[in-house]
């Protein structure tokens, strides 16, 4: 019986070394889930009527949301296939359309969500993952004007997806968690005109929204080998 004991004592630890030099082999390599953090960049442009110009409205802004993705690894080349999403945290920007009239309206715009599915593409030196990553990125931007004493609230949704890509830098602190920064671009240009429907909007009035840049740090706990 001891001797039985000793045997499958030493199967169970040969397995265990077996997949800990393995997971040394490709520490990488295995689904990964985590939370991101950085600022945005993005600007609207357009004319709501011949005093109001939209381009004074701006969509900076600090950003928080979340990632999965799963990598592969063959010795120190890594490709990664990742989903993120993420929101504005601040508020909608606002100005004031028609200031110290009695047609004085709010008009604000906001970025609802932004999220993309991309391949990443990386070489990893010891516990450093240096990568470049391209896919399709999906945005949400609102476009509002309240003028209370009509009475008028109305809002009209943006969607608009494309090229997003960029590149990072990660590195993992202990096996399993790792730290990131990275640069993406989303190619999103939404717009389209203001229908005749917003009270004080001109017959040419119309609103777009540029690329967005976003600049973030990241925490990633790996889940699986």
């Amino acid at each position: 019986m001891k001797q039985i004991y000793l045997a499958v004592v030493a199967i169970v630890a040969a397995i265990a070394t077996m997949s800990s030099v393995q997971a040394q082999e490709a520490p990488w390599r295995g689904f990964y889930a985590g939370l991101n953090g950085g600022y945005a960049w993005n600007s609207a442009n357009g004319k709501f009527n011949n005093a109001t110009d939209l381009s004074n409205l701006t969509l900076n802004g600090a950003i928080v949301g979340g990632q999965i993705g799963y990598n592969w690894q063959a010795n120190q080349f890594l490709f990664g296939l990742e989903f993120d999403a993420s929101t504005r945290a601040g508020g909608e920007d606002t100005v004031t359309a028609n200031a110290g009239t009695v047609n004085a309206a709010s008009i604000s715009a906001d970025m609802n969500y932004l999220s993309s599915v991309r391949a990443r593409l990386g070489w990893a030196i010891n516990n450093w993952l240096l990568y470049g990553t391209v896919g399709w990125g999906f945005g949400e931007f609102t476009f509002k004007e309240d003028m209370p004493q009509v009475p008028f609230s109305g809002k009209v949704r943006f969607n608009d997806n494309g090229v997003v890509f960029g590149g990072g830098v990660e590195w993992m602190v202990a096996y399993g968690v790792s730290l990131r920064a990275e640069y993406l671009r989303y190619d999103l240009t939404a717009g389209s005109t203001i229908s005749a429907d917003f009270p004080t909007s001109s017959s040419d009035a119309h609103i777009g929204f540029d690329n967005v840049d976003v600049a973030r740090a990241a925490l990633n706990i790996k889940l699986s080998n």
